[in-house]
């Protein structure tokens, strides 16, 4: 999925196994956007739990088990 810097409006990609790292700290922090670094200006972008949905559709939580 590509998305634009907020900052120099150059596109990056955001493949789905960053997506889905990407959900899972959000998901275990209780977060409702994530951080991604422009690889182009180097500054962070905040990306929303909704368009990290998009980017990986069949994403579910993971099962941790606490023992």
């Amino acid at each position: 999925m590509q998305i634009h810097c907020n900052f120099c409006h150059r596109p990056m990609n955001i493949s789905r196994r960053e997506a889905e790292a990407a959900l899972e700290v959000v998901h275990a922090e209780g977060l409702e956007y994530y951080e991604f670094k422009c690889p182009h200006c180097r500054k962070m972008n905040k990306v929303p739990l909704e368009v990290l949905h998009r980017a990986a559709p069949n994403w579910k939580p993971s099962e941790t088990s606490v023992s």
